[in-house]
């Protein structure tokens, strides 16, 4: 598989820079010139993220003509991890991972000596309620883009479409749609972002290349062809988080030897798997690793994933040091390390993931429509 590193210049967090340089808002990071050129004279602006929608979905499952693959103005990646924690929140808040925190789906909380699912507030592994999801929130705060614009543009109607995961999201797709057209009818300059769980959600346990995945994008193009032809007035860019590819696990178990050279599970993400190592054991653990793993895993140390800016540029987070363990395993092809609970893979039923340094995982297109 062909890797692609995740690019500081040309990534979801400079394209939120973007934004936030259109609406008169203070950037964070640098903008994409592509992006700036496209904004301009536009004030009615929405973003629409389809989760999991990377490049090589698009390209794999429209035909040549299709809308989505017509109008793709630019290519930029993901954040690094290419994984829907650390991109959806590097773009909500124009900041790098290694700025605001968000690393990957679990990070380790000393104070549980546990891995929390950050969105969820819960075990990695049990699933066990361990903290409010809003506790989470604001152990690593940040103000939106969307409080942002609304802050610098206070006679704009800025708002966001949600599924369900938040109060009063949409249960569906037809609703999400819905919700998206009557805040397209809201008169006068706007900005509004919507985001939606798949392709992501199907991908996982379908994989790439299953006839489900090719309906559902085929879908979301239909829908995103009515809703930008309602509203010609309106300028909309589609994006995506990441992309996915197909996955083979190895679980803890396949390798105890390995395994119990640390001080817990491992973190973050299976295909970006951070390791907490025990006391005296990170040459043992380095050579092992290397030896099993080294041509499927980047083993980066801690020391080399600051120095070399992997999580991105800019003043490292308050909480950063507690996250990242001493060793980091990037993802180069299709494995995928798996936890194990009860001599059973936790993730067996998962056929694609993301997270890793593949190009399908991190290539992201920007579409733009009444440009």
């Amino acid at each position: 598989m062909k890797i692609k590193y995740f690019d500081p210049k040309n990534s979801i967090v400079n394209f939120s820079n973007s934004l936030l340089k259109h609406f008169n808002v203070s950037q964070f990071n640098e903008s994409i010139p592509a992006i700036d050129d496209i904004l301009k004279g536009h004030k009615r602006v929405f973003v629409i993220l389809f989760d999991g929608m990377g490049t090589a979905l698009i390209e794999n499952h429209l035909p040549k003509g299709a809308l989505l693959k017509r109008n793709r103005i630019h290519t930029m990646t993901s954040t690094f991890p290419p994984t829907t924690v650390a991109a959806t929140n590097g773009f909500l808040s124009g900041k790098f991972p290694i700025e605001n925190g968000w690393l990957g789906w679990s990070q380790y909380f000393p104070e549980f000596d546990a891995n929390v699912d950050l969105f969820s507030g819960r075990h990695n592994i049990t699933k066990e309620p361990l903290m409010n999801g809003a506790d989470i929130r604001k152990m690593l705060d940040y103000d939106d883009i969307m409080t942002l614009i609304k802050r610098q543009n206070p006679e704009m109607h800025v708002t966001s479409v949600w599924p369900s995961i938040k109060p009063n999201g949409a249960e569906t797709i037809d609703v999400f749609f819905q919700m998206l057209d009557k805040e397209a009818r809201v008169i006068g300059p706007k900005f509004v972002y919507g985001y939606w769980i798949q392709p992501d959600l199907d991908t996982h346990d379908y994989g790439v290349s299953h006839k489900a995945i090719t309906k559902i994008i085929r879908d979301i193009n239909k829908r995103v062809e009515q809703l930008s032809k309602s509203h010609a007035n309106t300028l909309f860019l589609i994006i995506a988080d990441h992309g996915l590819v197909d996955i083979e696990f190895i679980g803890e178990d396949d390798n105890k030897k390995l395994f119990n050279l640390l001080e817990h599970p491992f973190s973050n993400e299976p295909r970006a798997a951070n390791f907490f190592v025990k006391d005296k054991k990170e040459r043992a653990f380095k050579r092992l690793f290397n030896k099993e793993y080294g041509h499927h895993f980047i083993l980066k140390s801690k020391e080399e994933i600051l120095n070399e800016q992997w999580y991105g540029p800019g003043i490292p987070h308050p909480m950063i040091e507690r996250f990242i363990g001493d060793f980091l395993a990037i993802a180069t092809d299709r494995y995928s390390f798996d936890h194990t609970k009860d001599g059973q893979l936790v993730h067996n039923e998962m056929k694609a993931h993301h997270a890793g340094l593949t190009i399908d995982e991190m290539l992201i297109d920007i579409v733009a429509l009444n440009k």
